[in-house]
């Protein structure tokens, strides 16, 4: 096992579909199986669980059943507003005016929120029970960074008061933040000592997700000097400053995203062995060197996981199944 390095990914099965997936739950069995990567990051959006202002996971059932039936860790993006994926804000379609820049504790999209997200944590425990005992969850995805076709970012009150719901019903489970590469580090690692001072959340119950994109269309042609890992805005949290902080605090980090997939007119990521190499290398530092269990979260293993499925894989595309299945 390379430097401790091992691989996650992010499954969305709306997306899968979308990039022609006819059955989505085969595309995550290759994932799973054929791929061998077992830790994986799943979606739930608001607007696929409630339909008519009532809840159901009747959508995403086959895929959790699939997931916690199997030896797999499960981390699941719960939102309430914003999950992973294209267009970031789920919102069902009955909440309107919510084009606010910033989304604090008092707006009426929160408390339809607050609200959601205690019926969906109960409607999981009813379905799930004990099998969720395992699973860490995420809050919302890159909740300081206005990315998204509703262009706001969320408060920390907003923020302390959802997860105070969720701590009121699973004190137990550990809780996943991401940030936008290093833009969002020092709000992330302030919002960490404020759960621990209004919450009595502990640093052993809590990780900090690292969204790591080094090849960004309009960066080019220089991605290697726009490195989020080993550049940034001087104001950002360096990299030995997170550490630092890990250290004294005691969270835990993880590449939640690790770019994987083509972005716009950005082809190479996921169809390159030089770029994926550079990857690895620079998401090992992001680490400390002793820290145990490195988890890199491959964004767009439905692209490939769909080649081969059709049986479409390129020469470059099998080297790098060869790489990940070594990992993995």
């Amino acid at each position: 096992m390379e430097n401790n390095i091992q691989f996650g990914t992010s499954f969305s099965p709306e997306y899968s579909e979308y990039i022609g997936g006819k059955s989505p739950l085969e595309l995550l069995k290759v994932i799973y199986e054929e791929l061998g990567i077992k830790d994986i990051r799943f979606g739930i959006r608001w607007n696929m669980v409630e339909k008519e202002k009532k809840i159901s996971l009747d959508y995403y059932s086959k895929y959790l059943d699939y997931l916690l039936k199997n030896d797999c860790k499960v981390c699941l993006n719960i939102g309430p507003i914003k999950v992973f994926r294209w267009p970031e804000q789920h919102i069902p379609s009955y909440i309107q005016d919510v084009d606010s820049k910033e989304l604090t504790s008092k707006s009426d999209l929160a408390k339809y929120s607050y609200d959601y997200l205690f019926d969906l944590l109960k409607l999981l425990d009813r379905e799930y029970g004990s099998r969720l005992n395992g699973v860490t969850f995420q809050l919302e995805n890159e909740p300081f960074f206005k990315f998204g076709h509703i262009p706001m970012v969320m408060s920390n009150e907003y923020i302390l008061e959802l997860t105070k719901i969720f701590h009121n019903v699973r004190p137990n489970s550990k809780l996943m933040f991401n940030s936008a590469g290093r833009k969002n580090l020092k709000q992330i690692v302030s919002l960490f000592y404020s759960l621990r001072s209004n919450l009595g959340i502990e640093g052993k119950s809590l990780i900090l997700g690292f969204n790591y994109y080094y090849k960004v269309p309009g960066m080019l042609p220089l991605p290697r000097k726009t490195d989020p890992i080993k550049y940034g805005n001087p104001l950002n949290m360096s990299i030995k400053r997170l550490h630092r902080e890990r250290k004294r605090f005691g969270f835990g980090l993880e590449i939640s995203e690790a770019q994987f997939e083509p972005w716009g007119i950005v082809k190479s990521p996921g169809n390159s062995v030089e770029d994926f190499e550079y990857l690895l290398k620079n998401c090992n530092t992001f680490f400390p060197k002793d820290y145990p269990y490195k988890l890199v979260r491959l964004w767009g293993s439905e692209e490939l996981a769909i080649k081969i499925l059709n049986k479409n894989t390129s020469e470059v595309h099998d080297k790098l199944i060869q790489s990940i299945q070594v990992i993995a």
